[in-house]
């Protein structure tokens, strides 16, 4: 693709529209609708339950009742002992509205809320979770975000070029086993540290997809004074590294169209590919730009500078 600034706005914007439309698919699958109907069996815990469930075990990474898991089909491994939270128990005549205390400790906050809280509960009771890790049986529906398997040479290519960048930007660049990763996390960036960690176990295509994802982060300010909400950050933060990985010829639709739509609500995938459009055009075209200086013709306004335009 050309690399001249007014072509790679004219190519970002083709690049969104695909997203747009594969985000759209994806919303629209059997395999997102069992992803959904999976994560409504996990609910929301509230802190106090948290620190217990950690405190009791650390590693614990999904948890629900033996119930919950009998419903998703897998089943609690004989000898394993419960992880003991407190469950609310109301008056008699609003105890038929209450749901089993089988959630998921580490969501992002988008799990559903198990009890209104406008009630109020008479006392509290024992009740006891378990880990994903003490259960058998069927897998759990994923999210249709399918990790990059491929050793491309545009991908080879393209990571010393971002990893280049990332230096200029004074980020250390580093990699961790995957144990160590939290929450089986990729890669993650930690701005106060100006620092970028990627999984060491990655392989060239989704590393390099992983390391421009987290570089858009940083270029778009996310953790160091704007903060537009944590879907609206990963959704700003894909679509950049969708846009520069289709510029050097590594296409991550298999992976990207599915974690867009993992961080969307309901069926606003495509909506929000569009809220974030300007932002992502404005910091793809910066990385590219930045990547390729001989190719740049003019120098092309900081992302603040066009995002402020763009309003």
């Amino acid at each position: 693709m050309a690399t001249n600034g007014e072509s790679s706005r004219i190519d970002a914007s083709e690049l969104l529209r695909r997203l747009e439309e594969g985000v759209k698919g994806v919303m629209s699958s059997e395999g997102w609708r069992s992803f959904l109907a999976a994560q409504a069996k996990f609910h929301t815990y509230s802190p106090g339950n948290v620190l217990l469930i950690l405190a009791q075990n650390s590693q614990a990474t999904r948890v629900a009742g033996f119930h919950t898991w009998r419903d998703l089909g897998r089943f609690v491994q004989k000898g394993e002992h419960g992880i003991a939270i407190l469950a609310p128990v109301f008056p008699k005549r609003e105890r038929e509205a209450e749901m089993e205390v089988g959630e998921d400790p580490l969501a992002s906050g988008e799990g559903k809320v198990a009890i209104d809280s406008s009630r109020v509960p008479v006392r509290f009771r024992v009740a006891y979770v378990f880990d994903v890790a003490q259960t058998d049986g069927n897998p759990l529906p994923q999210p249709p975000a399918h990790e990059l398997r491929g050793e491309s040479e545009q991908a080879r290519l393209l990571l010393a070029r971002l990893s280049r960048l990332a230096a200029t930007e004074g980020l250390r660049l580093s990699y961790e086993q995957p144990e160590k990763m939290p929450r089986g996390a990729k890669g993650y960036y930690q701005p106060m540290q100006s620092r970028v960690v990627l999984s060491s176990a990655l392989a060239p295509d989704q590393r390099a997809k992983t390391l421009a994802h987290e570089l858009a982060h940083h270029l778009l300010e996310h953790g160091r004074g704007r903060e537009p909400g944590r879907p609206t950050e990963e959704a700003e933060a894909e679509s950049t590294a969708f846009v520069v990985c289709a510029h050097y010829g590594l296409d991550t639709s298999e992976y990207s169209f599915g974690y867009v739509a993992g961080w969307s609500k309901d069926d606003g995938g495509p909506a929000l590919v569009k809220q974030v459009s300007a932002a992502v055009q404005a910091v793809a075209r910066d990385m590219i730009e930045r990547m390729e200086p001989e190719k740049a013709q003019v120098r092309s306004p900081s992302p603040r500078e066009a995002m402020a335009l763009e309003r």
